[in-house]
């Protein structure tokens, strides 16, 4: 069976990893520095051409790289369906851009994990969303919430 097929595909969308940063640079530096650990990565901004953004989308989407490191321009706009994991390294200043980072991996019923470093500033908002979405809102952000 040919890599993209859709039940090999399908085996690899199941285990997909999106990672968002907030500077360019630093998404090419962690991409390529888990590529040289050897795991199968790629990233995507606003400095790629456009045929570049949608060949590192589709190599995402597909499976041929699983890891897919990214700015803000993968947040929205872009149906990408069966993401497991959103890592935010980089938290969003705006607390709408988390919102629509975290709801990658809740496409058409699907449930996910969102892990974020965050700023304690933010901490007042996250602690809103998580407790209105029905969440578990860790202790630590609870106290950094009170502290800010």
């Amino acid at each position: 069976m040919a890599i993209g097929s859709k039940p090999e595909a399908t085996m690899w969308v199941a285990m997909a990893t999106l990672v968002f940063v907030e500077a360019k640079r630093v998404a090419d530096f962690i991409a390529s520095h888990l590529c040289q650990a050897g795991f199968l990565t790629t990233s995507i901004h606003g400095d790629r051409l456009r045929p570049e953004r949608e060949e590192a989308l589709a190599d995402f989407k597909y499976g041929k790289t699983p890891t897919l490191i990214a700015t803000s321009v993968a947040s929205r706009g872009h149906e990408i369906k069966g993401v497991a994991s959103v890592v935010n390294y980089d938290l969003p200043r705006a607390i709408d851009d988390y919102v629509h980072r975290i709801g990658r991996t809740g496409r058409a019923g699907n449930t996910g994990s969102a892990i974020g470093f965050y700023d304690s500033a933010l901490a007042a908002d996250l602690v809103k969303i998580l407790a209105g979405a029905e969440q578990e809102v860790p202790d630590v952000l609870q106290r950094d919430r009170r502290q800010a």
